[in-house]
């Protein structure tokens, strides 16, 4: 499992950076061989425990090509990219 922090911002519709948006986020990654599987971002100091972490699952082929990359699914069943899941229950979560 990886632990890296690196800066993130968010654009708005015309990829202007939002105002107050830029931050350091913490990575963590769960790893088959040299492929990341679950990977999970959240501010400093959060707990691996806090639902507080936007995760996502990614899938490869045969030639460990990244095929698709889901969502875990929020309470209304949708797929979602928000910062309120917990990095402890990534494998728990039904993605999509």
């Amino acid at each position: 499992m990886q632990n890296f922090n690196q800066p993130t911002l968010k654009r708005d519709a015309q990829n202007n950076v939002a105002q107050g948006s830029y931050s350091d986020v913490t990575f963590r990654g769960q790893y088959t061989g040299t492929n990341l599987i679950y990977r999970g971002f959240a501010r400093p100091g959060a707990a691996e425990g806090d639902n507080v972490w936007q995760l996502a699952l990614l899938a490869y082929d045969g030639s460990n090509n990244i095929t698709s990359i889901t969502w875990p699914q929020a309470t209304n069943g949708s797929a979602s990219s928000e910062w309120n899941f917990n990095w402890t229950g990534r494998a728990g979560y039904t993605y999509s």
